[in-house]
């Protein structure tokens, strides 16, 4: 490697260890800050976000830039230098005190939503929600998305190149068949589920959830397990990756779904290439593509008959006597139970996407200048009587049941839904290329399966645009037709439609 580049990845190098000290202040704030400790944490990670973003956009990276673009390079090379470039442009287009004040805004924000939650307060959160609003406005501003291209802006940060009007044609027929699907099953008899609202001690779900991490082949040596108020996963180095969950004593499949789709991003973090360690490239292709990976554990593997088979007489071993009864066909019937629901992280795959469309549908609003932040609550039941037939008692089990717009994060929502899309399609050649899949999820041996999604997607980090990764794992385009394929096959068979 000729000095160009060695300054360049330095660069990268530095830049990326401020932010992960940074994310090191944030998980913290979410797992073990004492309330006193907020403000004092909003200005640290203010203070590390600045001089990030002093270092980054300094002249002399843009300078290596169109050097290195000029030059001969490897393939792994001129990828790196197309991402670098990307996030330079992206950062090097935003005022320092904007960075400096949004990250203050953002630690405080956080912390008021916690507050408000757990008081039904959205009158306490609104003032905040209102500065997170008009912050991520002046950043897509500052990129060039102006009026009604707002919301594209804040979508491309997790999706590049994708538009709200591209997202509608996915959301589209997706809600069309999941609608159609749930009229039917809402005529059939459901199974019964009441033993999955027995009480179960949240310490021996904390035992269990640990047994189900390292089973599914979590490495405890590069990452932990924590609680926090809502579930979430991030990098805080290489060899650093922490999870979170939480836990009901009454709700004992919310800690444990939880946990497996943390996992799921997990694999993603620890499984990037050993070449692409410490620079831009050890990141997921885009954020879609990183929550088919928690989608697909989840949901795919962890809702399927093969894997309570496996996993039940564990479960029951922690829990004597409360599920005695029950064998592993009854529980797989339970835990797919389709019922529409007020909680997203808790929905179940029919409706789960159904959530993150009336999220879309919201934050289009919002951006479009159509609805206050006052009118929210009022535009959420109202969207959820539409959407589902119930309404939220409280703005806690509505509104304010979601971390993403405390942290600025407006345009990510749909990344779930994407991720559903993604998922099908991964798994669909996944068990082509192996068609023993299922046997080895059945006899909880996960490696071939993990080595096969390490190889294919987790490897190549961010070095793939997402319909190139699509593309080449899988020769297609990205569809709603496989997920719903899916659903339609697997819930028909369920409730004998």
């Amino acid at each position: 490697m000729n000095r160009l580049w060695e300054q360049l990845f330095c660069i990268d190098r530095e830049c990326r260890r401020l932010e992960k000290a940074a994310a090191v202040l944030q998980w913290d704030q979410e797992t073990n800050l004492p309330p006193g400790g907020i403000e004092e944490r909003a200005e640290q990670i203010a203070l590390l976000q600045s001089i990030w973003h002093r270092k980054f956009t300094d002249g002399e990276t843009g300078r290596l830039l169109d050097r290195a673009e000029a030059e001969d390079a490897s393939p792994l090379e001129r990828d790196f230098c197309r991402v670098l470039r990307r996030n330079y442009d992206r950062a090097v287009k935003l005022p320092g005190e904007l960075v400096r004040d949004a990250a203050r805004a953002e630690g405080l924000s956080q912390a008021a939503w916690v507050e408000a939650r757990r008081n039904n307060d959205f009158a306490s959160f609104a003032p905040h929600l209102k500065a997170m609003i008009g912050f991520a406005r002046a950043k897509a501003g500052c990129w060039g998305f102006e009026g009604p291209r707002t919301y594209d802006g804040l979508l491309d940060v997790y999706e590049p190149g994708l538009t709200a009007g591209e997202t509608e044609a996915l959301f589209t027929p997706l809600r069309e068949g999941l609608t159609g699907l749930l009229q039917k099953i809402g005529r059939a008899s459901p199974p019964e589920d009441a033993f999955l609202e027995w009480n179960y001690p949240v310490e021996d779900q904390v035992r269990f959830n640990r047994e189900l991490m390292e089973g599914l082949g979590f490495d405890t040596r590069r990452g932990r397990l924590d609680t926090s108020a809502h579930p979430f996963t991030t990098s805080l180095g290489f060899d650093d990756i922490r999870i979170t969950t939480r836990y009901d004593p009454n709700q004992v499949l919310s800690g444990i779904f939880s946990t497996i789709h943390e996992s799921g991003h997990a694999f993603y973090e620890l499984g990037f290439a050993p070449e692409l360690r410490g620079t831009c490239l050890a990141e997921g292709a885009s954020m879609a593509i990183h929550e088919s990976q928690s989608r697909l554990w989840e949901n795919v593997i962890g809702r399927s008959r093969p894997f309570w088979e496996f996993w039940l007489p564990r479960l029951k071993a922690r829990f004597p006597g409360r599920l005695s009864e029950t064998g592993p066909e009854a529980f797989y019937r339970a835990v797919n139970r389709v019922r529409p629901s007020l909680i997203r992280v808790e929905a179940d795959e029919v409706t789960y996407a159904l959530h993150i469309i009336l999220r879309f549908e919201l934050e289009k609003r919002l951006f479009a200048g159509t609805l206050q932040v006052e009118e929210l609550p009022g535009a959420w039941r109202g969207l959820m009587r539409e959407f589902f037939g119930l309404e939220p008692p409280t703005d806690a089990d509505g509104v304010l049941q979601d971390v993403h717009w405390s942290m600025g994060s407006f345009g990510y929502f749909p990344s779930y839904a994407l991720g559903n899309l993604y998922s099908l399609q991964f798994w669909g050649k996944l068990r082509r290329d192996l068609p023993e899949a299922e046997t080895r999820i059945r006899e909880g041996k996960f490696e071939t399966i993990r080595q096969w999604l390490r190889e294919n997607i987790y490897s190549r980090g961010c070095r793939p645009e997402p319909a190139e990764l699509l593309r080449t794992v899988t020769g297609e385009k990205l569809s709603v037709a496989p997920f719903l394929e899916y659903i339609k096959d697997k819930y028909t068979e369920l409730y004998g439609l």
